[in-house]
């Protein structure tokens, strides 16, 4: 078989029912182009793995299967980079599907010779028209006020970037390593292109099991993430003013109160969440600047003020 043109690395968990649904979805989209197919078992303890090699070799696809142990999802994404041979490579999930987008996406990078490319979400607002220069920074900042959205799920990266930047996921981290992944692909100069298309999802052959075991304390990973993240902005874009106060003032203290949300929808109380940011020291990153949004403004002095009259969002 000639050299890939794109590696589809799907990490997967117990869904040998769900699988071959998943993996024809995804090949009817690519028709025609040379693809290179990397699942990554997460110690499946059913016939998930017999499964992927059967359709593999049944439907005649280029493409194997790796037993990655019962570690994380950042792990096995982290061990599909390192196999996948591909020009592209892009990340496939079990419980998020969309239709009919990587066509579109390897047609952009071809025309663009993007390192990164994005399709916009439904509800997200639209890129100001005429401006000069979209680039990564400008796009971390949609992103931390909550104009954007990129979900790892539909993102498609020339290899080479990725290894020359010597991107990876933080294997350690189960909450919050998507998004620090996409900011730091967007901080660090490649040429990023948005495809022309709304994303919509492939609700029909998605996996859904319900509501899973309580989350705890370990939601707090993703305030880590973003601590890491604001660190490599204020390294790489510190004359961007915008930017890091965008991050410190309304993705930093955004970020605390969705997981204070978490935890109180699972029955932490008030005293003992806020003992819990104490101790972090999360509760000193509370507070509003001139870049916080109004809806957050008003969570973060209820919070701070009157926390007993606080509700999480639904």
């Amino acid at each position: 078989m000639q050299t890939p043109e794109l590696s589809v690395i799907l990490p997967v968990k117990d869904v040998e029912i769900e699988l071959p649904g998943i993996l024809r979805s995804l090949k009817e989209q690519i028709a025609g182009t040379a693809v290179e197919w990397i699942v990554v078992d997460m110690g499946s303890e059913d016939q998930t793995v017999l499964r992927a090699v059967q359709y593999i070799k049944e439907e005649k696809m280029h493409g194997f299967v790796i037993q990655n142990g019962k570690g994380s999802v950042s792990a096995a994404l982290n061990t599909g980079m390192q196999k996948a041979t591909g020009e592209y490579l892009t990340f496939a999930f079990a419980r998020r599907l969309y239709r009919a987008y990587l066509e579109s996406y390897l047609e952009t990078a071809r025309q663009t010779q993007a390192d990164l490319v994005f399709g916009a979400i439904e509800g997200d607002a639209e890129p100001i028209k005429g401006k000069a220069a979209l680039d990564g920074a400008w796009y971390a900042r949609q992103m931390a006020e909550g104009k954007m959205r990129v979900d790892i799920a539909a993102l498609l990266l020339r290899r080479n970037f990725i290894q020359a930047q010597k991107l990876h996921f933080q294997e350690n981290c189960r909450y919050g390593y998507s998004e620090e992944f996409i900011y730091c692909c967007l901080l660090c100069g490649g040429k990023i292109a948005k495809a022309p298309l709304v994303l919509k999802r492939n609700r029909e052959l998605e996996l859904w099991r319900g509501k899973g075991a309580a989350i705890g304390r370990e939601v707090f990973q993703s305030i880590e993430a973003a601590l890491r993240v604001q660190a490599v902005i204020e390294n790489r874009c510190e004359e961007n003013r915008a930017l890091c106060e965008s991050f410190a003032q309304e993705k930093i203290p955004g970020t605390i109160m969705d997981c204070v949300d978490v935890l109180l929808r699972e029955g932490v109380g008030y005293n003992a969440l806020r003992g819990y940011l104490r101790v972090e020291g999360y509760d000193r990153l509370l507070i509003p600047g001139r870049r916080t949004s109004r809806v957050l403004r008003r969570r973060l002095q209820c919070w701070n003020l009157i926390p007993w009259m606080y509700r999480p969002k639904t």
